[in-house]
């Protein structure tokens, strides 16, 4: 299942470079667009003189597989088992608190005291910082 995800994201990643590069090699009604900053002619050139029926086509295909992709990912996604959620937490946890209740104290590792080192370095600091004079 995460193959056919990892696949699909690919396509559409590509999908989505594809729409950028076709939309913006598209003229604008008003001045040409950026199409006109590839060469002018270039992409009457490279598509032949109905270069606008050319470029509308890849922006419809791409758009169209775009939005497949996305409708594909989002029910496999949707259908994908989770690897943890917050509910199995909490029902791990009563099962937890019943088998540490079960066992007995002397069972129980008993937990070594603190030594009293960190106090002694505590008490040895000033409890004060003393205050810069003004000049």
């Amino acid at each position: 299942m995460s193959f056919f995800i990892g696949l699909l994201l690919t396509i559409q990643a590509l999908t989505c470079l594809f729409l950028i590069l076709i939309i913006l090699m598209q003229p604008s009604k008003a001045d040409g667009g950026l199409g006109a900053a590839f060469g002018s002619g270039a992409t009457d050139t490279l598509f032949g003189a109905r270069t606008g029926n050319v470029l509308t086509k890849g922006t419809i295909w791409g758009a169209t597989i775009l939005f497949v992709t996305s409708l594909l990912l989002a029910i496999l996604i949707a259908h994908q088992k989770p690897t943890s959620l917050v509910l199995d937490t909490a029902v791990a946890t009563p099962k937890a608190a019943e088998k540490a209740a079960a066992t007995p104290a002397s069972q129980k590792t008993a937990t070594p005291a603190k030594s009293a080192a960190p106090a002694e370095k505590a008490a040895e600091k000033p409890a004060t910082t003393p205050v810069p004079v003004k000049k």
